[in-house]
């Protein structure tokens, strides 16, 4: 609630400074003129359209993501010999920007399609997922591992019932910070490489000077990176038997 009270306090202000002629309005429309334009494109139906497009892209690139970047973090962190041949890798890999990879996705994948988008998704939430996993896993309190070698648990035991969950609040910070990783790859992605998106629908607008639209755009991938933070930190108060604490 106190996060809608600011919205709608910025948006207050936003609209004061617009009415008084404090801010050019062709190169920041009012919010009145925003709402119009959200108005005409949900109508119309084109803003779902490029926005089914954008989360199918950060939802991919997610899964692919995670689906790689748990093993082999945890894979790293329990087995010594594995540690010291991948971690090198993904130290030098790491630092190349999602972006740069833009022009071999092109290559690889061509335009046409999700293949190009969905790759530099997937290379933006592999790297935080298996760095967080990882240290996870690193982190996990030793008098945990003795209990449960005390209690008869073997090497499966230990790796599913002690390691998994003990770095799950880990995995699930990797997971947030993955998911704002996908969204500002898959806009860039898709306004240098797609004929779909919110990206592309951005950059059409631009070049067409059409500024509420532009920010219609910006505006819904805000929204819609909320809302799916929003659900993963539901599930992590569901599951993790260590959530993050929550404020009063």
């Amino acid at each position: 609630m106190k996060g809608l009270v600011s919205v709608i306090l910025i948006a207050a202000a936003w609209q004061a400074a617009s009415l008084l002629g404090w801010l050019n309005p062709y190169l920041l429309p009012p919010p009145t003129k925003v709402l119009y334009a959200f108005k005409d494109a949900a109508q119309g139906g084109i803003l779902f359209i490029y926005l089914a497009a954008s989360l199918r892209r950060v939802l991919t690139g997610l899964a692919l993501g995670f689906a790689a970047a748990v093993p082999l973090g945890v894979l790293a962190a329990s087995r010594a010999g594995v540690r010291a041949y991948l971690l090198p890798v993904i130290e030098l890999l790491r630092p190349v920007p999602p972006i740069a990879w833009i022009p071999l996705a092109i290559l690889w994948f061509g335009i046409k399609g999700n293949g190009a988008s969905n790759f530099i998704t997937f290379i933006a939430a592999f790297f935080p997922l298996f760095l967080h996993t990882f240290s996870g896993v690193r982190h996990i309190e030793e008098i945990h591992l003795n209990a449960a070698r005390t209690l008869g648990a073997d090497r499966k035991m230990l790796l599913f019932d002690v390691a998994i969950p003990s770095a799950l609040p880990f995995i699930v910070t990797g997971l947030r910070i993955s998911l704002g990783f996908a969204w500002m790859s898959v806009i860039a992605a898709e306004l240098i490489a797609s004929t779909s998106g919110l990206g592309y629908m951005i950059e059409m607008n631009r070049s067409m000077m059409n500024i509420p639209n532009v920010m219609c755009g910006m505006i819904t991938i805000g929204a819609t990176g909320y809302l799916m933070n929003e659900a993963i930190v539901r599930v992590e108060r569901r599951f993790s038997w260590k959530p993050g604490r929550q404020d009063k």
